[in-house]
């Protein structure tokens, strides 16, 4: 097609070309009061046939050439119309959780806006309909599918190989292949720049991540919290424990007010809609709390000391940028605390003191550094 329209082109070029080039018809006439002979009769027959021709061909030319510029803006319409990016992402959640879905569906928005793509959505997607959704998008056309958790590992490498020209990437994932990707942003140094508020402001030196399922990316998040405390206070005990739902407020609620029963006096609900009902127990409780994913602080600001930010859709972005530019590669993409937009850490809590926020900022600076890493 490329070939097609730079010989139309090259052609139309010539044309315009030719027809400026061409000379222009001039009148013919005798001076006044001269008196034409034969032969300049015969001669006049002849100029007015030339001239006539002369015409009709520039006027051929003309025509053909705006034929071809006519075609050549058409063809090249719809190439661009052609290239138009088609993006879409299947949640596990509702997008009103204020947390991990409402924070996909962000980027989603964010990718319709700043790259002109036609998005679409899926939410409340359960796990044994994941790939189903992500090949629904597949089919329809679309070039980008995200997958918006690590529990999307599986459905991924099910729909990659039966639709081959549809990139399919999973956010918080850790899966590659010909057409699968995975995207995520650093979790063991967010995780660890609020490990580091919690160990300083834990008086019965328990902490607790509370989540749905065991995956990479929440092993990740689990270690960053425990060594981050565990950096600033060595007597830490961290302790993981598991809902089984994303969603449930309920399940969140109880898990957490066990993990206060036992004495951890720090609660990290590191989940999508539940989120709420793990901060809710560390409010009624008198406890603290670390926020994940977005800046919790607004739900509970004398409880939240900050949060763990995971700005996923600053991601899910650059994703896009590079599925649109043909260079997005079957691997893992790891944002961490380098891009500012994407990761780091919230809005500190009121009753925080300024060591705690020096230190959180001592421990950012190092990572930026190289000098604190997961080991």
């Amino acid at each position: 097609m490329a070939f097609r329209r730079t010989r139309l082109v090259d052609r139309a070029r010539r044309m315009a070309l030719e027809a400026s080039r061409a000379p222009p018809a001039l009148p013919s006439y005798v001076g006044e009061g001269a008196a034409p002979s034969r032969a300049g009769d015969a001669r006049s027959d002849e100029d007015a046939k030339a001239k006539e021709g002369g015409i009709m061909k520039r006027t051929w030319i003309v025509l053909m050439a705006g034929l071809a510029l006519l075609l050549l803006g058409s063809a090249t319409d719809s190439a661009a119309q052609a290239k138009k990016l088609k993006v879409a992402i299947v949640l596990p959640g509702v997008i009103t959780d204020k947390a991990w879905n409402e924070l996909g569906h962000n980027g989603i928005k964010t990718i319709e806006k700043e790259l002109g793509a036609e998005v679409a959505f899926v939410e409340k997607v359960a796990q044994p309909d994941q790939a189903e959704a992500m090949g629904d998008f597949a089919r329809r056309g679309f070039d980008l599918v995200f997958g918006h958790g690590g529990e999307f590992d599986a459905a991924a490498k099910q729909v990659g190989a039966k639709f081959a020209k549809t990139w399919f990437v999973v956010t918080n994932g850790n899966v590659s292949g010909t057409n699968i990707a995975s995207m995520q942003i650093n979790h063991w140094q967010v995780a660890f720049l609020g490990g580091v508020a919690a160990g300083m402001m834990t008086k019965t030196n328990k902490v607790a991540l509370i989540t749905a399922q065991k995956f990479k990316a929440m092993d990740d998040a689990f270690a960053g919290l425990r060594d981050g405390a565990k950096w600033v206070n060595p007597k830490i005990e961290a302790t993981i424990s598991y809902t089984g739902d994303w969603d449930d407020v309920g399940k969140a609620k109880e898990a957490a007010l066990a993990h206060i029963a036992k004495g951890a006096d720090v609660i990290a609900p590191n989940l999508d809609l539940a989120q709420q009902g793990g901060i809710d127990a560390a409010r009624e409780k008198g406890v603290f709390a670390i926020g994940f994913v977005g800046d919790q602080y607004a739900l509970a600001p004398k409880t939240i000391l900050t949060s763990a930010i995971e700005n996923i859709h600053v991601g899910m972005l650059e994703v896009a940028k590079l599925a649109q530019s043909g260079k997005l590669q079957g691997k893992s993409y790891v944002i961490g605390v380098e891009n500012e937009k994407a990761a780091g850490y919230g809005k500190f809590g009121d009753m925080v003191p300024q060591k705690v926020k020096d230190k959180v900022a001592e421990a950012k600076k190092m990572m930026l550094d190289g000098k604190l890493k997961q080991k």
